[in-house]
């Protein structure tokens, strides 16, 4: 809403009482078509059910008349049972009869009332009058419902008004369609050569459907009146509103040029207190500002002052704790030398301790060699194992070979040698696993023993050079320390010569502190006075820049941005 907030005061009121014209006018004309509509609805059904009526009486007066009765006599003097009655003859029946009466009406009349007007059946005697799905649906209402005399509906695109049409007796109906005893010819068929179909009185024989399509109906109604109620009712309401929003500008103008009259003379007014204002309040701040500066120089002088001061008695506090830290750190050296001396020692002890290790390991290679060789020692006699097998399976060949020869005095040898074939390749292939498992070994302790030696030398060799550079850095720091320990001499010496002169700095410093103290008291006072007087200026200046702030605001509600 901040372009709202932009507009004058005259066009915001000018801006809402259009609103609520539209607003208010909206709701007239949605409820005026909204209920033009209901009643247009209402009055299409109400002359439907007109049509209806009008359709009954005609009905009911042909029915009364009575003339079906004759001119049925009349028919069977001149023509014969089975004869063809012409057109002429056959219009004259039908004349008489009641339902076909008041079709031909609702027909006559449909065109000039702007209405469809249809009769069906679910068993017509012509085949246009057959109902159709959606009109079996309304059927099959009134079939169901004896007590339902009227059904409506009422959708956007049409109106239709449905009654049924019932067989009466009174109405001379059984004479085309009651039973086919009665039949004029005695043939079974009526009077025009219709089937009689034995129906009983107040069957459904059909139904009466007056339609109305609203999109004619509506443009009926606009052809007829040039100018609809609807849209006569919106310019109506377009024009009272455009005389509204100029009657309220008309009663407003007078108002606002009166606020614009005031709100000019604040304006003014609001602009000279402000410069008045901002003038002393700019005498003021310039004197005290300069109170300001010229205390803020004393009392960085004097902070100076007592800076120095602090710091020589400092100096002269530190340099005595210099030296005795000067003297500690000469006691602490000495002793890190000695310190550095025993470490020496201790990591050549180190670096003699890891040539043993590195013996001792090369002596654990050397009898996992050993243990190698006679695994391998084993591996050879398990060769000879597997030629003892292959010369028992070469004897046992050959014993089986003599036993088949001897027949049946050798069949307890053959197995015999059999089984000494069976044990000999079973010792064979144990022999081979065996083989294969010492190959095996052999193949892993051999990897192990040159894995573990690879890595074991690496990591003594990797200790024995930090254990060198160990030595190194141990003995660069001794030197080191030795250089420290002569520097802490001549700096204890300076350290002393310091602490004596700072001592007498110390004492003049004082006095010239005491003499800036008094100098400040004075001009604190100065700035005391001059800082209430721009203050009170200050307030001033704010209170006009407020009201000038206020005379805007006003400015901008009523002339706008």
């Amino acid at each position: 809403m901040n372009w709202f907030s932009r507009l004058s005061f005259k066009t915001r009121i000018l801006s809402i009482v259009s609103l609520a014209i539209f607003i208010c006018s909206a709701i007239a004309i949605s409820g005026f078509l909204y209920f033009n509509n209901k009643e247009m609805h209402r009055g299409i059904i109400e002359k439907s059910r007109a049509i209806h009526l009008r359709l009954e009486a005609a009905t009911h007066y042909v029915a009364t008349q009575a003339g079906l009765p004759p001119i049925i006599e009349r028919m069977k003097l001149k023509y014969k049972p089975g004869e063809e009655i012409n057109k002429e003859d056959r219009e004259a029946v039908l004349k008489q009869v009641p339902i076909v009466a008041a079709m031909k009406i609702g027909e006559k009349d449909a065109d000039k009332d702007f209405y469809e007007f249809r009769v069906f059946s679910d068993e017509p005697r012509k085949k246009e009058n057959q109902a159709q799905s959606d009109e079996m649906v309304v059927f099959n209402k009134f079939l169901k419902d004896e007590t339902l005399t009227e059904y409506i509906d009422d959708n956007d695109k049409a109106i239709t008004v449905y009654r049924p049409v019932r067989l009466k007796k009174d109405h001379g109906c059984m004479t085309c369609h009651g039973d086919p005893q009665t039949s004029p010819w005695s043939n079974g068929k009526d009077i025009l050569g219709y089937k009689m179909e034995n129906w009983p009185d107040n069957k459904l024989h059909g139904v009466f459907a007056v339609k109305t399509d609203l999109k004619k109906f509506v443009a009926m109604e606009e052809s007829d009146n040039h100018l609809s109620p609807s849209t006569f009712l919106v310019i109506a309401i377009i024009l009272g509103g455009a005389l509204g929003i100029a009657i309220a500008a008309a009663i407003i103008k007078k108002p606002i040029s009166t606020l614009n009259e005031i709100v000019a003379s604040l304006d003014n007014s609001g602009t000279q207190v402000n410069s008045t204002s901002v003038q002393i309040a700019s005498t003021s701040e310039e004197l005290a500002q300069a109170s300001h500066e010229q205390a803020s120089s004393i009392q960085e002088t004097s902070s100076a002052i007592d800076e120095i001061s602090a710091m020589i008695n400092s100096n002269a506090d530190n340099a005595l704790k210099s030296s005795a830290s000067s003297q500690d750190s000469l006691h602490i050296a000495e002793k890190g030398k000695e310190v550095i001396g025993q470490m020496i020692v201790a990591i050549e002890d180190i670096n003699v301790s890891n040539t043993e290790i590195m013996n001792q390991i090369e002596n654990m290679n050397n009898e996992i060699k050993n243990i190698v060789a006679i695994i391998q020692d084993i591996g050879a006699k398990t060769t000879v194992i597997n030629d003892i097998v292959f010369q028992t399976k070469l004897l046992s060949f050959n014993a089986s070979v003599e036993a088949a020869r001897a027949g049946e005095a050798g069949k307890g040898f053959a197995v015999v040698a059999e089984e000494v074939g069976n044990l000999a390749a079973m010792s064979g292939k144990a022999a081979l696993e065996i083989s294969q498992m010492l190959d095996k070994s052999v193949k892993t302790v051999e990897d192990i023993v040159v894995t573990s030696k690879s890595s074991i030398e690496k990591l003594v060799h990797q200790g024995k050079l930090k254990v060198e550079t160990g030595t190194k850095i141990a003995r660069e720091s001794e030197i080191v320390l030795n250089e420290i320990a002569a520097s802490i001499n001549e700096v204890s010496k300076m350290i002393a010569e310091i602490s004596s002169a700072s001592q007498e700095q110390a004492s003049g410093v004082n006095e010239i502190t005491k003499a800036i103290g008094l100098l400040d008291q004075v001009n604190q006072q100065n700035s005391s006075t001059s800082s209430q007087s721009a203050n009170a200026a200050s307030e001033l200046a704010a209170q006009a820049s407020q009201l000038s702030e206020q005379v805007k605001r006003l400015v901008l509600i009523i002339e706008g941005a």
